[in-house]
Formats: structure tokens, sequence, C-alpha cells
């Protein structure tokens, strides 16, 4: 991924509800296209312009939207109502975040990251945070910690590593949101067409099985940035245990 991270620039900023947002609206609009980046976050969900994101990320390679954040609907009465949630939009289903045993992150001040840690170098970049603390008692984790790293020149790796209290069968996963195309390849390796370029995700096959699910958009404000569609691939843990973690690597396609 060499021409994606030519510009080796890197921040850590304790950013304000109203900073996160303008990085929100910067990722979906003009100024996404000037480098090459990825981003992360930790924070609390309870910010102004509040998404249930605590943890998400964005990848874009060359520029061209890859991992996103989607942004918001056009503004309605639900969305400053106490039905904010119910918007798809806004919740972490449909970031890149994990839904543990069928439980996504909820709104509020207390339901939080902790431990956030950026470190970075020549060679690489890494950002890791605890999670458990978003996710509500249905979710029955005691930790899960949610990490980037960028290797400079070479992949781009997102890992998840958890210990739940327990094991409801309600389905736990991986979720990504891409503005790509995604085939699947083969067992453990996704295609992800973009906008001028092409990536390889690899996966475990052993641990998560992907669904693949296109999504049309039809809101005249999302349609302004994604009017293609967007893709969800939910990572499906197969038989996730009390203790487990999945790892996915992109690289660019030869």
């Amino acid at each position: 991924m060499k021409s994606a991270i030519r510009k080796q620039r890197r921040h850590w900023l304790p950013i304000s509800g109203s900073r996160i947002r303008k990085l929100r609206e910067h990722a979906t609009g003009k100024e996404a296209s000037q480098d090459s980046f990825f981003g992360a976050k930790g924070g609390f969900n309870a910010e102004s312009h509040n998404h249930n994101d605590v943890a998400s990320c964005l990848m874009y390679f060359d520029g061209k939207p890859c991992l996103i954040d989607l942004g918001r609907e056009e503004y309605v009465a639900k969305t400053f109502s106490s039905r904010r949630y119910e918007i798809w939009t806004m919740q972490s289903g449909y970031h890149n975040l994990p839904v543990i045993n069928g439980t996504d992150q909820m709104q509020g001040e207390n339901f939080k990251a902790k431990n956030s840690e950026f470190t970075a170098g020549s060679k690489s970049a890494n950002f890791k945070t605890e999670i458990a603390g978003a996710y509500p008692e249905a979710a029955r984790v005691k930790s899960w910690v949610r990490s980037y790293t960028l290797n400079r020149g070479k992949s781009f790796v997102l890992s998840d590593k958890y210990e739940l209290q327990s094991v409801t069968g309600s389905g736990t996963s991986s979720n990504l949101i891409t503005y790509c195309k995604v085939t699947q390849v083969k067992p453990g390796l996704l295609k992800f067409a973009g906008d001028g370029f092409t990536l390889n995700m690899s996966y475990n096959p052993k641990v998560v099985t992907p669904e693949i699910e296109f999504i049309e958009v039809t809101d005249r404000s999302l349609k302004r940035y994604w009017p293609e569609g967007v893709t969800r691939v939910k990572l499906k843990f197969i038989n996730p245990g009390i203790k487990g973690g999945q790892t996915v690597t992109f690289t660019k396609a030869g």
C-alpha cells in the first residue's frame, strides 16, 4: 500500500464533539480526496450530533474511500427525538465495529472507550482502545480491545481481542462498511474494488465467515457522498468462545 501512505503525517488529538463531527464531514467530502489516511476514535457516545461509533475507523486509499463513515441522512424530526438511534446511520452496527452477542453500542456519556493508545513511527502507526464499556449489559462483554495498525508501504490491519461474560447465542460479528464493491475470491480472501484501486482483505475462515450485504442509498443527503450505494460486510464468528479474537489484513491487490 505504498502509494496509499506516501504522506506520513500522523496526529493524536483529544477531540471535542464538534471536531469529531468536522472530521466526519471531511471524510465524506472534498477534503478526503487530498490525502490518503486512516483515522480512528475513542471517546464516548454522548457527543454533539452523536453517532454510536466508539472506536470506529475510516480508511482511504490514494484519497479514495474504502472503509467509511456513512455520515447522516437528511435531518427530520426523528433525528432530534428520543427515536434518533432507530436511524440506521446512527447505529454502531452500521459502522466499522463489532456487534457483540447480538447487541450494538448504547448512547450516553457512560458508554465509552478507555485506555486508548496511539503510537507512530517511520514504519508503522497503531491505535488501540478498550470498548467493552460502550456496550450495554446485554452484550455480556468483559473486555473488547479493538486495534488498527498501518504498516507503511505494506498493509492495514484491524484486530479484535475479546473476553465475554457469556455466549448468548445471539451472534457476534465484526462489521465493516465500505464504498467498495466486495466479492469473495475464496475462503479467507475478499476483494474490495474501489475507485481506481483494488485491495485484498485476508481473514481466518476458521474463525469468521463473511456475509456481504449491498445497501442501496436513496436518501438525498447520503446520495451526495455514496451515489452507487454501500456494502456492509459482517464477519460472523463461527464458534465464539468466552475468549477469542480475529484479525483482517488489507493489502494492495497485485
